[in-house]
């Protein structure tokens, strides 16, 4: 099965195409805010330099986010009209679930942290000990030191906002933080291919119509903290819906 992945909830852009279990090609472009205007050009340059076909691919895999909003729709864009003239299926893969994806078989929860500026970051926790990332809790956004304050146990932390504040959380959690090797938070579009191979083969097809960049509203953090969701509060995050990204990180 051919597989098209597509990351751009970034300052740069990734393309990916897999066969299966095998990588054909997995470049990281850093072509800035020029998305709309390189990266259909750059895919077709792609696609003939594998000796493929649009009619080869079986489906796509799109990064949903959370992250730039200008980037994700420029990608959704591109997604949904080749998904178009194809009629091949399309899977949206969250952003972070692709970068849990790079810690497998953690004897430790993944705590994926991405930087949203300002001193916020996008965070969700996962369970990786069997190879694929078992999301636990909900996508939220919340400021930074609270989100930190309120990791209890010893966690794996990878993702952009690990690298951007990593001596803060260091020294904020100390023996419970471990350190994801340096690069594995760095966004591949070959993990976004993976992971909507996996949901293409179970016919778990977004709805064209309906496909849309994930959005972190702001709301009460306190109820549901990444560490402990039964536990007591701690201000300032969100639960996630579809629709809009956070134009804050454009």
């Amino acid at each position: 099965m051919i597989v098209v992945g597509l990351e751009t909830s970034s300052a740069s852009a990734g393309i990916a195409v897999i066969r299966d279990q095998e990588v054909l090609t997995d470049a990281t472009l850093e072509i800035g805010a020029v998305y709309a205007e390189q990266l259909p050009a750059i895919l077709e340059r792609t696609m003939e330099e594998l000796d493929l076909q649009w009619s080869d691919v079986d489906g796509f895999a799109i990064s949903i986010g959370p992250g730039s909003y200008t980037g994700l729709r420029v990608g959704l864009s591109l997604v949904k009209g080749l998904a178009y003239v194809t009629n091949r299926p399309v899977a949206a893969v969250p952003t972070l679930d692709a970068i849990a994806f790079q810690v497998p078989y953690s004897r430790y929860p993944v705590h994926v942290l991405t930087d949203a500026r300002r001193g916020q970051v996008y965070e969700a926790r996962y369970e990786t000990g069997e190879g694929r990332p078992k999301r636990i809790t909900d996508y939220r956004v919340g400021i930074l030191e609270e989100v930190v304050a309120s990791i209890k146990d010893t966690v794996v932390l990878v993702g952009s906002g690990v690298d951007a504040y990593r001596p803060g959380i260091a020294t904020a959690l100390g023996e419970r933080a471990r350190f994801a090797p340096p690069g594995t938070g760095r966004l591949l579009a070959s993990s976004t291919a993976f992971l909507g191979l996996d949901r293409l083969v179970r016919d778990e097809h977004a709805s064209l119509n309906e496909l849309e960049p994930l959005y972190l509203r702001r709301a009460d953090f306190a109820k549901q903290p990444p560490s402990r969701p039964a536990r007591s509060p701690a201000a300032g995050t969100s639960s996630a819906s579809h629709g809009r990204s956070d134009p804050s990180t454009d």
